[in-house]
């Protein structure tokens, strides 16, 4: 269930659909660590004031479940520290890019099995209204 005005809907969105290329565009040094660190403190700011907008699927249950909640918090404080590290140009900020690249293949993977295996819904809770 979606938290937070239904207004941040887009914004949010499409912050989360900017982090590949903006990862991407920094590690071939065609994007300043700065910028990339202003979008993931804008997305992380978002999560903090008005909460993660996605949920779990109601298919999910137990520790699935409960794990679900885990995966978008980690997934975020990974991506925000480094992009703190790119904007600091600090040496581990690129492992630690290319961790949350790893991870958001995992998070891509998981959702696309939720949304056709479990047909929750998902990918149109995800997706700009535009490509429903």
């Amino acid at each position: 269930m979606a938290r937070g005005p239904e207004a941040l809907r887009p914004a949010v969105m499409a912050l989360h659909w900017a982090t590949l290329p903006a990862i991407v565009a920094w590690l071939a040094a065609g994007l300043p660590g700065w910028l990339v660190a202003l979008h993931a403190f804008a997305w992380t700011g978002a999560s903090v004031v008005w909460g993660l907008r996605g949920g779990p699927s109601p298919a999910l249950t137990g520790t699935l479940r409960r794990a679900a909640w885990l995966t978008h918090p980690v997934l975020l404080a990974i991506y925000t520290g480094g992009a703190l590290l790119a904007a600091l140009d600090a040496a581990l900020a690129r492992p630690l890019l290319l961790a949350t690249l790893g991870l958001g293949a995992l998070h891509g993977t998981f959702n696309l099995w939720r949304s056709s295996v479990l047909g929750d819904g998902s990918l149109r809770r995800m997706l700009p209204k535009a490509m429903h």
